[in-house]
Order: C-alpha cells, then structure tokens, then sequence
C-alpha cells in the first residue's frame, strides 16, 4: 500500500509514441497505484493496458483524463526491471511502452468485448417505434433488445441475423452508442495446458460424476498443484470434471504462466585454422587489459559469430 496517495501518474502505453502519458486517479486508486503496476486508461476511443512510471501530484498545463481499472495490487515491473527496459528502448531507440509489451503481456489476461447500449434518442424511439429511414426488421430487434438492458456485440449477433449491418446504421443515426469493455478473463475457459489444479475440500453431500470422483481420488492420494493437460493423459474426463469441480468450490484452478525451456546444451563446435587463429588473438588482446578492435572477414556461413561466441565465453 503507498504511503501517500497522488493525484496524478504517467503511463507507458504500448503504441509507437515515444513518451508518457498523464492521467488523473480516482480517489479510490489513489493510495493503490505505484510504479510498476499495469492499469486500464482511456486513449482515444480506445482503452489500453500501460505499465505506471511514476505518481505525482503535479498537475498537466492541460486537461487530463481520469484513469480506469487498477491491474495489479503489487507492481508487476520492479525498479530493476524498469530500469532495463529503459535501457532497452534507448539502446534499440524504440518505444518504452513496445519494449514493456515486449517483456510481459500487458493484457493477456483480459477480455475485451464491445457492449452497445440506447442513448437518449434511441430510447424515445425504442418506446415510440418510429425509426424513419433507419427501418428494418435487424433494427427494431436490436431497439428492442437493447430497451431491456445493454448487451454486447457478440450477443446481439447471436440473437439478430445481419446485425453487424443494422448495428453500423444505428450508429451513424446516434440511436445507440459502443463501448469497448474489458474484464479479466475466466481462468476455467483457459486451455488445460495454462491450468494448474489442487485439492480444495472436499465436496461432501455434493453428489459427483464418475470422472469427477475419479479426479478427486486422484489428488488427494497425490497431494500438491498439478498441471490439467497432464492429467487429462491419466484421467479420462479430467479437464471437464475439473472445471465442473471448480465451479463447486471442491479443487482450485488457477492460471500457468507458460515457462520458457533454454535450448539443450550443444558441444561445442570444433574451430577450423583461420577461426582460431582470430580467437587467438582476440584473447591475446583482452588479457592485456587495453582496448583493442578487430575487423572479421568473411563470408556468410564462414564462422564470425562462432569467433564471437567464443570470445564472450
């Protein structure tokens, strides 16, 4: 938790501007924020996820938005990591905020959705029925269904046929009105290979499918968190039986950041007469403590980098 709360922050965003951005916090944000944390703003008509650099309380020479939703409670990017992708984008003069996408997703775990709703023209004529040129059997439904509550794209393709079409007039009319939203996705619709599972409590008057007893029996003789792609290769109906067991608050499921394997260890390769030779003298160069440049000559596929590689080693 920050010690004082500020009123304003700079964002880096992952778009190709090479400088910060400054928005207001909300009150309720405004002891939470600190460097390091990812946060919802508003960029246009868009909304981005960008990495806080710093909280102040200076206020702008203009007029500021207010930011969105907080991401993170801790700072996902420490000073340290900070400090390198600054390092980085200057090194490579690239956006701070591409190099920061670069290094972590800034929004993988959100889902974004375009909810459409009435505005105060739409409502008069959702209740009148009187749509004038914007007639059309895919319009008076989507009025009619956007009078009840507000829904999003996807939904309305669903229940309209062509509503892509009347969803296009009805906004160059001004009758409805688009919002992009984002909500963090649910962990259950991840792939089984992202899920890690773990024994809960147990379920007990809950009555239980075959795969969800066999699941459950298998966790408790093998205690601990295990990934649900391997143990759909043991158990028949693992990854079906674990969401539903989710869902009954009996296992816990929770995301897996992918992990990254290093590439297996290769002997090294056997230098030929010209390489060693240059290697030879680059060593005999380096242990004199001086500066020295060396130029090599070749061909593609004729061994520099193999010369290089040897050098840092």
């Amino acid at each position: 938790m920050a010690e004082k709360g500020w009123e304003y922050c700079d964002v880096s965003l992952p778009v190709p501007l090479d400088h910060a951005f400054t928005y207001r916090l909300p009150l309720t944000l405004r002891h939470r924020v600190r460097p390091g944390c990812r946060l919802l703003v508003p960029l246009g008509r868009r909304t981005l996820a960008g990495v806080v650099l710093a909280c102040h309380d200076a206020p702008p020479e203009v007029e500021v938005r207010l930011a969105g939703k907080l991401l993170d409670e801790e700072p996902v990017f420490d000073e340290e990591l900070l400090a390198l992708a600054r390092w980085i984008a200057d090194y490579y003069a690239a956006p701070l905020g591409q190099v920061l996408r670069a290094m972590a997703p800034l929004a993988g775990e959100l889902r974004r959705s375009k909810v459409y709703s009435l505005t105060d023209a739409g409502r008069d004529v959702a209740r009148q029925m009187l749509l004038g040129e914007t007639g059309g059997e895919a319009t008076v439904e989507i009025l009619r269904l956007l009078e009840r509550r507000p829904l999003t794209e996807a939904r309305l393709k669903v229940r309209v046929p062509q509503a892509a079409a009347a969803l296009r007039a009805l906004l160059q009319k001004g009758l409805v009105e688009a919002e992009q939203v984002h909500s963090e996705r649910d962990p259950l619709r991840a792939p089984a290979a992202r899920l890690r599972v773990e024994f809960a409590g147990r379920p007990g008057e809950l009555k239980l499918a075959k795969p969800e007893r066999e699941l459950l029996a298998y966790l408790e003789l093998h205690p601990g968190s295990h990934n649900l792609a391997e143990l759909e290769a043991r158990i028949a109906g693992a990854g079906r039986a674990a969401r539903a067991l989710a869902r009954k608050g009996v296992l816990a499921l929770r995301t897996q950041t992918p992990l990254i394997r290093p590439p297996a260890p290769q002997p090294p390769h056997t230098l030929n007469e010209a390489q060693q030779r240059a290697l030879d003298a680059i060593e005999q160069a380096l242990g004199s403590v001086r500066f020295s440049s060396f130029l090599l000559h070749g061909v593609t596929g004729s061994g520099k980098t193999e010369v290089y590689l040897r050098a840092i080693e």
